[in-house]
């Protein structure tokens, strides 16, 4: 009867460990935080997850083949801002545009000493006859975003948007409310966003 109690024990004490390692490893992984639009709001404008099946990331890898595949490596948890960063001053040294070499000039800047606190989402617009915009053009919309924590300092976005004149920016969000993890923010439609916050 020991002998068995002893395994038994042995049996739990290694599916208990089987089950912390593999929390473990998606902890360290994959950065899907599934990000979600408020439910007054959902029927109106939509964040999609898996970038890589949407339009405008077909789009993107065309275009501008490194930054697709950065998004990409973020998302799985395989690039850290530092790199990410990297890839930005690539692509200031290749664009002949100068305001959008300024802007990644300055979002490069304002990386550090940041972290990722989601991979990157797609912003889309679903009806546009009840979306509204605002004053700048962009659309204001709730975010549930379940990876903040109540420790982390000066939350913000980053935001690749064709429709903007700068593409690269970094943003304060309109509000952050730590307590319920949302975020209320200004985006444009198709806009890739990533949140991003203070090193801990």
């Amino acid at each position: 009867m020991k002998i068995a109690k002893k395994f038994m024990t042995l049996a739990l004490a290694a599916a208990l460990g089987v089950g912390c390692a593999a929390v473990g490893a998606s902890a360290a992984g994959s950065r899907t935080n599934a990000i979600t639009v408020s439910a007054e709001q959902a029927g109106v404008y939509e964040v999609a997850q898996k970038i890589e099946e949407t339009e405008g990331f077909a789009d993107l890898k065309t275009e501008l083949p490194a930054v697709a595949d950065a998004f990409t490596k973020v998302n799985e948890g395989k690039m850290e801002v530092t790199e990410f960063a990297d890839v930005l001053k690539t692509l200031a040294e290749e664009t002949t545009d100068e305001t959008v070499k300024a802007a990644i000039e300055e979002l490069v800047e304002k990386l550090d000493g940041k972290e990722f606190v989601t991979g990157f989402d797609e912003f889309k617009v679903l009806d546009l006859d009840k979306a509204e915009k605002n004053a700048d053009g962009k659309y204001e919309v709730e975010i549930a975003v379940p990876s903040i924590t109540d420790t982390m300092k000066n939350v913000q976005l980053v935001t690749y948007s064709k429709e903007d004149a700068k593409k690269w920016q970094i943003v304060d969000p309109i509000s952050v409310d730590k307590e319920n993890k949302t975020l209320e923010v200004a985006l444009d439609d198709g806009a890739f966003f990533t949140v991003v916050a203070d090193a801990e």
